[in-house]
């Protein structure tokens, strides 16, 4: 009883935002794992977004749950019964809450998908520095481009709804990436429309073939041969793996397994794109993770009120029937 009334007396004099700050910076590294209240083992794998205005804390987090990945929102409480002291369970918003994250969970009624209890020590003693976003930092960099991958993962969880079978998931999202690319005049990759029987071959290569089952990611993608490729050129197969065929694989198989992530950092630039170079001279574009995160960087100046579902399920309901 004394040990809770030395917390309980220390958190009512701590504003939440300034923890919530606090706990966004204890995960912000990707090495945060604890034991859920559930007894799941949960490693926090990025901590997503702090949501500036009303709903749950944290957008877009990341994690793993006994090694399958999940994304989706986090919220972060004093006291776990704060959920019912602030309304949530009235708040729709608040259904599907993956991870709550509280200093004393003093209730037992299940919240969110899973909890956690950060000791309160910990976070008091957590030093939030101030980070100036910069590309020229490889932490913010590697973030957008987390972010990135993240983001086409999610965009495939929407899909389930109205796409359940994968197959047709996965050429659906070429479609989605196909329209918007020949939509860019500066990037049209095949003069002729049929983009669709380019999709097709590319689902139907031996490589995508093997690696669909069990087969492990080449190392080296712009190595791949002709043959592999089934006929598509290097640049557009390796523009479709990294774009839809590689966020898939993550999110058909929900696992965070070291094999398949080292790939994402690993692969070296096949393309130097001239409108990336001339506006960020100074950035390293070797790898294609460093594209990905200014390309990223760049979208979020542009549709920082676009959701992912707002972003790409247009492209969707004229290619529903596609075969």
């Amino acid at each position: 009883m004394k040990r809770q009334s030395i917390i309980k007396n220390e958190l009512g004099m701590i504003h939440e935002r300034e923890l919530q700050k606090k706990v966004h910076a204890m995960f912000y590294d990707g090495t945060y794992t604890t034991l859920a209240y559930s007894g799941n083992i949960i490693h926090i794998v990025h901590p997503g977004r702090i949501n500036p205005y009303s709903g749950p804390d944290f957008i877009d987090m990341a994690i793993m749950v006994q090694g399958e990945l999940l994304i989706g929102k986090g919220e972060f409480h004093k006291y776990a019964s704060d959920w019912f002291t602030h309304k949530h369970h009235l708040d729709s918003r608040y259904n599907d809450v993956l991870l709550h994250i509280v200093c004393e969970h003093d209730i037992s009624v299940k919240i969110a998908q899973e909890s956690i209890v950060l000791p309160l020590k910990d976070v008091l003693a957590m030093q939030i520095k101030e980070r100036k976003i910069s590309l020229q930092c490889m932490d913010d960099l590697q973030d957008y481009a987390f972010r990135r991958l993240m983001r086409r993962c999610k965009e495939l969880e929407l899909m389930e709804y109205s796409i359940p079978i994968p197959s047709e998931q996965l050429q659906a999202y070429c479609i989605v990436f196909m329209r918007k690319r020949m939509n860019q005049r500066r990037r049209i990759f095949h003069k002729d429309d049929d983009y669709l029987g380019l999709i097709q071959m590319f689902m139907h290569s031996p490589m995508i073939h093997a690696i669909m089952h069990g087969a492990e990611i080449p190392h080296d993608i712009s190595a791949v041969s002709y043959t592999s490729r089934n006929g598509i050129s290097i640049h557009l197969f390796c523009e479709l793996f990294l774009n839809a065929f590689y966020p898939f694989l993550i999110h058909l198989h929900k696992t965070y397994t070291g094999s398949i992530i080292e790939w994402y950092w690993l692969q070296k630039s096949i393309t130097r794109y001239g409108s990336l170079l001339r506006r960020f001279p100074d950035i390293p574009q070797q790898y294609m993770w460093q594209q990905q995160g200014i390309l990223e960087f760049i979208r979020s100046d542009y549709s920082r009120s676009n959701s992912c579902q707002e972003y790409f399920i247009p492209y969707l309901d004229a290619n529903m029937n596609v075969q």
